[in-house]
């Protein structure tokens, strides 16, 4: 028989790591997991933005196009008019030098410093509508999330204040492709996607220094707890966990394509 919508669901949630268990002990449920995960994205997705903002805002008239979101001129699609009339030409050409009236001119200096007050006023911008939505997260689990698709082209249609993940910041940045800011003065000169490829370098920076730290600080104090408040064992631990070692003896011994994690699960003795 076909599977029912929960059976599609619980499948989905083992899948994105809601269901997991204890990398140690395999019987501790961790329902949390997934969203632990989500936090830290955004966690250093905020920490991503507070350093990058630094980064532009060190930038002088005479740096300012060393970093790739930048650029001395802006990029603009040249049609072809090959064929058309000259009537046509001739409006074409008065709606582009009318567009482009409010295009920064001069020197490079003055383009750099124009460029650099513009990359500010677009990531204070972007951090006011981001920032918050951030910090409130999005209570949705990955099932939720992926329930509805848009179609292609199209957006998820999402209340004003609702809480987001870190991809979605990056999705909004990755939707300018080739295009500027035209409504900020100097605009032209900045490039959002580009942006977005910068943000996600600093925070793949941060998220090494958030994992150290967990090594550090948070690893000893979760040993220290486990070995007062639990039965474990330090000398017993052979790093893999119980889950572990019963999913490497099901590949040892060629059982692995009809041991699933329910199986495993079931000879743990927990689970239910």
């Amino acid at each position: 028989c076909l599977p029912t919508s929960e059976m599609m669901e619980f499948a989905e949630m083992v899948k994105g790591g809601e269901t997991a268990y204890s990398f140690f002990t395999g019987d501790e449920p961790m329902p949390l997991y997934d969203f632990d995960c989500r936090a830290c994205d955004r966690f250093d997705t905020l920490r991503a933005l507070s350093i990058f903002v630094e980064e532009v805002n060190a930038l002088t008239p005479e740096t300012a196009f060393e970093v790739d979101y930048l650029r001395r001129e802006a990029m603009l699609e040249v049609e072809d008019e090959t064929g058309l009339d000259q009537e046509i030409k001739k409006r074409r050409k008065m709606r582009r030098e009318r567009f482009e009236e409010t295009f920064v001119t001069g020197d490079d200096f003055i383009k750099g410093a124009a460029a650099r007050d513009a990359a500010l006023i677009f990531l204070s911008d972007f951090c006011r509508t981001w920032v918050p939505k951030l910090e409130k997260g999005d209570a949705r689990s990955h099932v939720g999330k992926e329930s509805f698709r848009a179609k292609p082209g199209m957006k998820e249609v999402r209340p004003e204040d609702a809480g987001c993940d870190a991809d979605a910041v990056f999705e909004a940045l990755w939707e300018y492709q080739d295009e500027a800011e035209y409504k900020i003065v100097g605009g032209e000169l900045i490039f959002p996607r580009l942006m977005g490829v910068r943000l996600r370098e600093i925070r793949a920076a941060v998220a090494a220094e958030s994992k150290q730290t967990l090594m550090e600080l948070v690893a000893p104090e979760l040993r220290k707890a486990r070995l007062e408040y639990t039965d474990y064992v330090e000398e017993d631990d052979d790093g893999l966990g119980t889950y572990g070692r019963f999913k490497l003896a099901a590949d040892v011994e060629g059982e692995r394509e009809t041991y699933s994690h329910k199986d495993i699960i079931a000879e743990l003795g927990i689970g239910g």
